[in-house]
């Protein structure tokens, strides 16, 4: 199975035709592919300036829910960001598109 993951600006439902492309990982399933993905959206994240010196904790791959806006994806993984000194932590979604490429 081929999997796609795309970063959004936040919330997953919001600005779908813009997200970013950040990696493509292959394997049996999601299960196998999971530690891939956590290491590819850290990579991400730490290329990017404003979250320097910030703490990441993230959520295994979960199916979309069907409250959700956007079709296009299978999975969400959703990553808090912990700044040091900040009032509250940051949300970003990331989508995984599941096909048999």
């Amino acid at each position: 199975m081929k999997y796609t993951l795309y970063r959004s600006f936040g919330n997953l439902d919001n600005d779908v035709r813009k997200h970013e492309l950040i990696a493509v990982e292959y394997g049996p399933d999601i299960n196998a592919v999971t530690n891939d993905l956590v290491r590819d959206v850290t990579d991400d994240l730490a290329e990017m300036p404003e979250y320097a010196g910030c703490e990441t904790t993230s959520f295994i791959p979960e199916p979309v829910q069907p409250f959700r806006k956007v079709k296009y994806y299978n999975y969400v993984m959703t990553w808090q960001i912990i700044p040091p000194n900040a009032p509250q932590n940051i949300l970003i979604e990331y989508g995984v598109i599941e096909d048999n490429g």
